[in-house]
This record gives structure tokens, C-alpha cells and sequence, in this order.
């Protein structure tokens, strides 16, 4: 279908997915305005581990979950690590992160929940997130995935993890991969590359060389993992936004020599 930003008066914005939002669910991810944060943070830092005041983060949390219409405490948040460990979140890891980077979910790069009212929450600035929504069995997922979880077909074991846990059926999934780094903006070693020819065909053509460079295109490999799960190509819909590109609009850990914020990917099943 697309996707649309949503702007707010006091520059809190976010980009959503046209079919996950007409399915019912409340997601995006977030641009960089809007926030209390100072340079190089500028403005809406969402991430506590990168150096900003805790303060100004949590204010700028707070700020998001009020357009949310959530509190701060029902925001779960992991220690991103590149790996592909997904966790279910139930009672007892909701809330894990909202506060503190040391409370958050260890060792995990991808969340999913059945609960209503729990805002899955996940810190990007030129990863892939990835937003999952299965609006039958009413099951929600967000997948961090910078090339390492691209590589580990994460978005993929978080689909087998939905059918797992919530009795999804991929069919019914639709998904939303989210504002992140382009194929024309990501360079990479030859030993990267080789990693996704590796993956077989299909993943190979995601890899793209000229005389002098070798790029991959995560967003066409992410896609790729969708469908080789089973979703349907009309059930997701993919950003045309780069992060390194837009500078006023995103963060990029890779043009801001890393030191820089984040935004966030969120997703949260309403409360009727």
C-alpha cells in the first residue's frame, strides 16, 4: 500500500505503514525531532547507551508515549547486540528498559507480544527495523536488523517465532521495514559480500558491485527473508527514506562517525 509520516506540532514525527496501520496497529519509526537532547544528540535521542543525559532521554521518551497515549513503564526496550535472539514478551518483561540501559532485555535483537498496551520498542540510526503485525491472532513484532541480523535471517526467525508462540500463519502477516541505510549509502568489505552470496541467489542479487565499491541492499534482502517465510509481497510495505541521506530527518551511525543518537521503532497493540 505505502507508507505516511505523521507529524506532530512540537516536531515529534514518525513514518507508519499504510497496512499495518489500517490493520490496527499502533507503530512507526521515529524521526529525529522533536526532543529536549543537545549536540551531537540533536533533538529526539531515544536511546540511553549512546552518551546523552538520562534525563533528556527519558523526557523524550516520555514525549513519544504521551502522542502514544502510553505510559513510560509499559515501554520494553533490549540491549541491541547484533545476535538473533528473540524474546516474547509477557508481564514480567514488560517495562524491562524504560528507565535503564542495564534493566533492558539482554542479548536480543528482536521482541514480540500478544499483550495489548506494551509499547515494543527498539533503538535504530541505519539498521533495518523491521515491524511485524499479525492482526488475526493479534501478535505484534519489531526486529532490529543491521547487516549481521540481515545475514542471520532474523526477520525470518521472528516470523517462525510468531507461528510458535501466537499460532501465526505468514500469510497473515503484514510487515513494515522501516527508514534505515540504502544500498547506495552502504559500502561493504568484500568478506561481507561474500556472506550474502553465500545465502544462496536470491540474496546475491541484493549484493551490488561497480568498478571500485561493493554495496548491499538491505532493504531488498530484508524483503527477500519476508517472502522466503511466507508473507505475501502485497502484505509488506518498505520505506523509501535513507538515514544516511537525510540528515535533518535521521540519525546515521555510519555518517555521524558514530557518535550520534537514535531513533526508534515501535509497535504497540491497542487496548479496546
Amino acid at each position: 500500500m505505502g507508507t505516511r509520516w505523521i507529524n506532530h506540532n512540537d516536531g515529534i514525527a514518525w513514518e507508519e505503514s499504510d497496512l499495518l496501520h489500517c490493520a490496527g496497529l499502533c507503530h512507526g519509526v521515529t524521526g529525529r525531532t522533536g526532543g529536549v537532547s543537545p549536540a551531537p544528540y540533536h533533538s529526539l535521542n531515544l536511546a540511553l547507551h549512546v552518551g546523552d543525559s538520562v534525563s533528556c532521554v527519558l523526557e523524550n521518551r516520555r514525549r513519544l508515549c504521551a502522542h502514544l497515549g502510553c505510559r513510560l513503564d509499559v515501554l520494553t526496550t533490549p540491549q541491541q547486540t547484533h545476535e538473533d535472539h528473540v524474546v516474547a514478551v509477557g508481564a514480567s518483561e514488560t517495562g524491562r528498559g524504560a528507565g535503564s540501559y542495564h534493566d533492558a532485555l539482554p542479548h536480543t535483537d528482536a521482541l514480540m507480544t500478544s499483550r495489548p498496551g506494551v509499547l515494543l520498542f527498539i533503538c535504530i540510526a541505519d539498521c533495518v527495523p523491521v515491524i511485524l503485525y499479525d492482526p488475526v491472532q493479534k501478535a505484534c513484532a519489531v526486529v532490529h536488523d543491521g547487516w549481521r541480523g540481515t545475514a542471520a535471517r532474523l526477520a525470518a526467525k521472528t516470523i517462525f517465532a510468531m507461528q510458535t508462540v501466537y499460532g501465526s500463519q505468514p500469510r497473515d502477516i503484514r510487515a513494515f521495514i522501516g527508514p534505515s541505510i540504502s544500498r547506495e549509502h552502504f559500502e561493504v568489505s568484500e568478506a561481507t559480500a561474500d556472506i550474502f552470496r553465500r545465502m544462496g541467489p536470491s540474496y546475491a542479487r541484493c549484493v551490488y558491485e561497480t568498478d571500485d565499491t561493493v554495496r548491499v541492499d538491505l532493504w531488498q534482502a530484508n524483503q527477500q527473508l519476508l517472502l522466503d517465510a511466507g508473507l505475501l509481497a502485497q502484505h509488506i510495505d518498505t520505506t523509501t527514506h535513507c538515514a544516511y541521506q537525510y540528515e535533518r530527518d535521521f540519525y546515521s551511525y555510519r555518517r555521524d562517525g558514530g557518535h550520534t543518537g537514535r531513533m526508534a521503532a515501535f509497535a504497540m497493540i491497542p487496548v479496546k
